[in-house]
């Protein structure tokens, strides 16, 4: 395990790099969707990491969504942010 700093401070342990080599992770190497640069959000209380949109919305970050493929995993208040047709370029 080895810790890393998200955005706001917080620290987290996370798996080592080699367990995700080549394949899509949040933390290591996110995979190209519309909010790949956003910052990043533990959200303790459902265990899954988030992006967090320039309006201030956690999206489910898909590459962690991908892992777990639980049901009701990407539910969220969406604002369209994390579809690509509402990006059109965005950067973060």
């Amino acid at each position: 395990m080895e810790p890393i700093a998200l955005h706001d401070s917080t620290l987290l342990l996370v798996h080592d790099p080699a367990r995700c080599a080549g394949q899509p992770c949040c933390i290591h190497n996110p995979s190209d969707h519309p909010l790949n640069s956003a910052p990043l959000i533990w959200r303790d209380d459902r265990k899954i990491m988030e992006r967090q949109c320039p309006h201030g919305i956690g999206h489910p970050d898909p590459d962690d969504v991908t892992v777990r493929r639980g049901g009701g995993e990407g539910v969220h208040g969406c604002d369209g942010c994390c579809r690509a047709s509402h990006m059109q370029g965005r950067k973060y």
